[in-house]
């Protein structure tokens, strides 16, 4: 069962606990369709992905996984939800495609080779970590190979903030220092960010 809506009060404060996620992936929650659009966005801005590496941060049941892998991406993805790994597992998996349990304010996650990542996806994912500006230097010094690049999908919001949106300010310090090439769509930002070439 997909539904668009989660169970009223669960995403509330950050962390969300991984009992959350495994309650919701149960439901189906999705939290943003992918559209045509953003598949566009994506794919006109990230260019030779044939044979390349690709990490879903945040991964849920694995619907962009299996996206990134039909264009070709060798694909990790990544949640501590067991449930929605379950799930993702359950619908796809193989020798271009794996799901790793990590918590990813936990650092590195483990059997993530360093410098080998091409595209990190993260959608509606970075609202949700305690250090968001953090978790994406140490990708960039980390995880990404020469040329790589990051993929984010953020709900934008203003206080009150709805769970999983961030302000405008917010989104700002998330690019602050990268390479920017972003779209707003309907409230939420697409942004592909590079790291500047010194």
């Amino acid at each position: 069962m997909h539904t668009d809506e989660p169970p009223t009060g669960t995403l509330q404060g950050r962390p969300v606990p991984p009992a959350t996620w495994d309650a919701m992936a149960r439901l189906g929650y999705v939290p943003y369709d992918i559209t045509a659009g953003e598949m566009h966005f994506v794919v006109g801005a990230t260019t030779g992905c044939y044979g390349r590496v690709a990490v879903d941060a945040g991964c849920g049941l694995g619907h962009f996984s299996r996206r990134l892998r039909r264009l070709g991406y060798h694909v990790t993805g990544i949640d501590y939800s067991v449930c929605s790994l379950e799930v993702a597992g359950a619908e796809a998996s193989g020798p271009q495609l794996r799901y790793l349990c990590a918590d990813l304010d936990d650092g590195v996650p483990p059997g993530l080779p360093l410098h080998s990542v091409h595209l990190v996806v993260a959608r509606t994912v970075v609202p949700f970590l305690s250090k968001p500006v953090e978790w994406l230097r140490q990708v960039r010094d980390w995880w990404l190979a020469p040329g790589g690049q990051v993929y984010l999908v953020v709900p934008i919001g203003q206080p009150p903030l709805q769970a999983g949106q961030m302000t405008p300010a917010e989104i700002d310090a998330l690019c602050s220092g990268w390479q920017v090439k972003r779209r707003d769509q309907d409230g939420v930002a697409w942004i592909i960010l590079r790291p500047n070439i010194p």
